[in-house]
């Protein structure tokens, strides 16, 4: 078991040390589970009730954060979710130091195809013909890799994924189990007999530098161009991304969001889990889209909120909602006052 010391746990993300700066640290836990010899972290007010009852040696804190607690030493930063990633990321370095390297023989590599230095290549890999594999990328066991496709430095690839012909992937990209980069877009052409004409997809898929792609997420080739997801973007699992879609740079979508055809996404925006986004549209920067919500049409001022479906910007959503919500008492009201009304009526007709 590896031991840290908390006082230099502290110089690695400039912590102060209220408490004992000897203790000893095995290993990092969340709050509500930690043991004696962990450390842990507090970020989100929600979890500000297991302070109290929490058995972890050290918690990392915000700078103002306070406790009667004197059993427990406080680490206190500017940013405590960001300083627990930095531990994360140091605590998993050496293990990443061992990365594989070298090519399995059950793996198939095609004509012309160009592998550089320092990567592996798994069990039963099939690499196809004029690729290009750059230094230090780890492709995990099962994966396809189409004709024509071109792979950046230190990408990681997981088992299973399917990266079909004409794909461009850049430097840094992580893509996670079951993912299928490359697929035929859905593009049919209705005839005069009620049937369809596959409308052949001839372009590719272009997915930039520090890109990550969840377990089983899609993203379809284009009818002609590129489907692109720009630098810095992550992409939940089970999500799909439709032929000729643009996804600017660093943006964050959750779980089961879909977005249709040839719809343009800025950058730097959050699409929370099962979003619907139709087809032609553009959402401008920086915007946030709430869970579950259906956009049915372009948003175009940056920075904006919409939720709810149809989506609506976030002031007015809220405003719907609390009228709907009103809707139960209105309606007895008018029963009542259309009651009312019958009974004077009635009185008016029987003083004629």
């Amino acid at each position: 078991m590896v031991e840290y010391k908390l006082s230099d746990i502290a110089k690695l993300i400039g912590a102060q040390i209220v408490g004992d700066p000897e203790i000893k640290i095995y290993n990092i836990a969340k709050i509500e589970e930690a043991q004696s010899g962990d450390l842990t972290f507090l970020a989100n007010p929600k979890y500000f009730k297991f302070v109290d009852r929490t058995n972890a040696s050290a918690i990392i804190v915000s700078k103002d954060f306070s406790t009667e607690r004197k059993d427990i030493t406080l680490l206190k930063v500017d940013d405590p979710y960001y300083s627990f990633l930095k531990i994360m990321e140091a605590l998993e370095a050496p293990a990443q130091s061992q990365k594989p390297v070298g090519i399995h023989p059950t793996a198939i590599i095609g004509n012309n195809t160009i592998l550089g230095k320092d990567i592996y290549i798994g069990p039963y890999v099939v690499i196809g013909n004029n690729c290009s594999v750059a230094d230090g990328t780890i492709i995990h066991a099962g994966v396809f890799i189409g004709d024509n496709t071109l792979i950046g430095n230190f990408s990681l690839i997981y088992p299973n994924v399917v990266i079909r012909e004409k794909t461009k992937i850049g430097n840094n990209v992580i893509i996670h189990p079951g993912a299928i980069i490359g697929a035929d877009g859905f593009g049919f052409v209705p005839t005069k007999e009620g049937t369809y004409l596959k409308l052949p997809q001839l372009g590719g898929v272009v997915i930039e530098d520090n890109v990550e792609i969840g377990a089983n997420t899609t993203i379809d080739r284009a009818t002609i161009g590129n489907t692109i997801i720009r630098s810095g973007t992550k992409l939940d699992n089970l999500i799909q991304i439709a032929h000729n879609v643009v996804i600017g740079e660093n943006t964050v979508m959750a779980a089961q969001t879909g977005i249709a055809g040839s719809t343009k996404v800025g950058k730097n925006c959050v699409f929370a889990g099962q979003v619907g986004i139709v087809g032609h549209i553009e959402i401008a920067d920086k915007v946030t889209i709430g869970a579950q919500s259906g956009v049915s049409k372009s948003i175009k001022k940056d920075g904006s909120t919409f939720f709810g479906s149809p989506a609506k910007e976030y002031h007015e959503a809220l405003r719907t909602e609390g009228a709907i919500r009103q809707l139960p008492e209105l309606l007895i009201e008018f029963r009542q006052l259309k009651q009312k009304i019958l009974e004077l009526e009635k009185q008016i007709a029987e003083i004629k």
